[in-house]
């Protein structure tokens, strides 16, 4: 039985998680920055400084959000910290997590579960030896005329593309050189297409982005079987190899992420009942038979003293080793006989060794002058279109040089899509706002964190989530600065779309090298050479024509990003009425 991911492009119901738990993320992912980290929270005299700090950083933030008359104010959802300060016990929780993933830990790659779920991070994965051939390889992309560069479209010259999906994709209105590809014909290739049939506005009817179908061993070796879309296979054949290397190295990456995706969401550390966070609050609500009397002093107790009561986490258990727990927002159907007691946790391994690997591949710099010295940010967004089917993508930051600390968002959809049977007391925005960071009117949305871009990390992470860049600027105003990146986008593996396994190369120039190179056609008269090249470009692409086809397909994505914030992720809470 095949794997059924889960689409980017719907809503995924999800528990919100609390400010007190997103807290003790906040924490274990500080500590996951740093070097070694998996060694040190073996070392009491570390860990004793460890704990320390972070009492008093959470000191700091409690009373920057909630400090003096902030303590009895929460109108907005501007205070992303919680309320109260940090305990022992749920630092305790912090420090028995951090060991449990140090074990986790693979020493042969490096690679170990980020602070965020399904996020996996790498430091060593690629060796610098081989860092050093893709850097020495990838220069040749980079040190061409400025006319000849390709700043991305709209980016002010601070992103350059030297190889990207949206540059000669695949366009069904144009039709394939070698056979008459209708867009109706395209989607008849792909039935996982109709799953979005209420949801046209995530499948384009003109372009896909063409990944390269790579072969993995059962040893994890890897073989590219077509070219890569944008990187000429004769000019750069030393890339090729290099890339296919990595690549290798990130399928343990992708592994871990996918089986994640596949596998029961394991229960939140901190379980809370919105409908009973004022049970324990102290000192109760006053009692007082005089109407007036009582009304008066109730507002004031529930100005000052009713705020969700959050209890600690119980003791740390390996996630798929706790018991489960009930939805909040599942319904109970027991009165129609079925149980409504929580299944048992199901762990997927889901392996892709001995498979055919589809894989977008993407190389590009951020580059910063003292002329133009800020990044801005990127906007929030999954990768790719209904389309592509991207299920996970790896990030290589190869190369940083004298910038600020440079981050990756994360965001996730919490509750259920309209609202209904999320558990929450009539009216009670405070008390949302107070314990997960939103509440009525806020968007429905929670950050997960972010992870450091920083030289030689490697990361992977589910196209469930959505993800952005933050801003960053350089560091020393006075000279250049750059991020480098080599990105997987990895194809869902449990269906096949258009690959340059399918699709010839479109780009002229490419095809006009490949006349040159044979030797017949050297000896040819100019005119007879250029009636040659004309026939070979009726098949192929002009440049011209390839940039208009991007600006189409980006004007098409753009929209697509607002209408999937407006439909999914951005959607209103609006704590209707029980």
């Amino acid at each position: 039985m095949s794997a059924r991911f889960p689409s980017p492009f719907t809503f995924e119901q999800r528990e919100p998680t609390t400010l007190v738990e997103l807290r003790m993320r906040s924490f274990s992912g500080k500590i996951r920055s740093k070097p070694n980290w998996w060694q040190k929270v073996e070392d009491p005299s570390v860990v004793k400084k460890w704990r320390e700090e972070i009492v008093e950083q959470d000191r700091v933030l409690v009373d920057k959000f909630w400090g003096g008359e902030e303590r009895l104010i929460c109108l907005d959802n501007s205070k992303k910290w919680s309320r109260d300060t940090i305990t022992q016990v749920q630092i305790d929780y912090i420090f028995d997590e951090l060991k449990y993933e140090a074990a986790q830990r693979d020493p042969d790659t490096g690679i170990f579960a980020t602070s965020i779920p399904k996020v996996y991070e790498s430091r060593s994965l690629i060796p610098s030896e081989l860092k050093d051939r893709l850097v020495m390889a990838v220069s040749i992309l980079e040190d061409v005329p400025e006319e000849q560069k390709d700043w991305h479209p709209g980016s002010n010259k601070q992103v350059l593309d030297l190889v990207h999906p949206s540059f000669y994709s695949e366009d069904t209105s144009d039709g394939d050189p070698l056979e008459v590809l209708t867009h109706e014909v395209y989607k008849g290739r792909r039935p996982d297409l109709s799953d979005y049939v209420w949801q046209p506005y995530v499948v384009s009817k003109r372009y896909q982005w063409l990944p390269t179908d790579f072969i993995v061993s059962e040893s994890g070796r890897i073989k590219a079987r077509g070219y890569i879309n944008n990187l000429n296979p004769s000019h750069h054949a030393t890339i090729y190899p290099l890339i296919t290397s990595i690549l290798a190295r990130f399928v343990p990456m992708f592994e871990r992420v996918l089986s994640d995706v596949l596998s029961d969401e394991p229960p939140l550390a901190v379980q809370v009942d919105a409908c009973r966070w004022y049970d324990a609050v102290q000192p109760p609500c006053p009692q007082d038979d005089d109407a007036d009397d009582y009304r008066e002093a109730y507002e004031a107790w529930q100005h000052e003293y009713q705020w969700p009561v959050i209890p600690d986490p119980a003791p740390f258990t390996p996630p798929f080793l706790r018991k489960p727990v009930k939805k909040s927002f599942r319904r109970d159907r027991s009165w129609l006989g079925m149980s409504s007691e929580p299944e048992p946790l199901k762990r997927v391994e889901y392996l892709l060794k001995g498979r055919k690997l589809q894989v977008i591949v993407k190389f590009a710099n951020i580059v910063l002058t003292p002329d133009s010295p800020t990044y801005a940010g990127g906007a929030w967004h999954v990768e790719g279109m209904a389309n592509e089917n991207i299920v996970a993508t790896g990030l290589y930051y190869y190369a940083c040089e004298n910038i600020t600390e440079s981050r990756l968002d994360f965001r996730v959809t919490v509750g259920t899509q309209d609202g209904i049977y999320m558990r929450y007391q009539q009216s009670d925005h405070r008390g949302y706002v107070t314990a997960y960071g939103f509440g009525r009117g806020h968007l429905k949305n929670q950050s997960l964190g972010h992870v450091i871009a920083e030289k030689d990390k490697c990361v992977a992470f589910p196209n469930t989530y959505q993800h952005h860049v933050d801003a960053f600027e350089l560091a020393d105003m006075s000279k250049p600065g750059y991020r480098k990146i080599l990105c997987f986008f990895l194809v869902n593996p449990e269906t096949e779309i258009l690959s340059t396994t399918h699709v010839p190369p479109q780009q002229a120039d490419w095809a006009l090298d490949e006349v040159e190179r044979v030797p017949a056609m050297k000896n040819l008269p100019v005119e007879l050479f250029n009636m040659v090249a004309e026939y070979v470009k009726t098949g192929v692409m002009m440049r011209e024509r390839a940039e208009e086809h991007r600006a189409e397909l980006m004007k098409e994505r753009s929209k697509l990003v607002i209408e999937h914030n407006e439909k999914v992720y951005e959607l209103e809470f609006n704590m209707c009425e029980h």
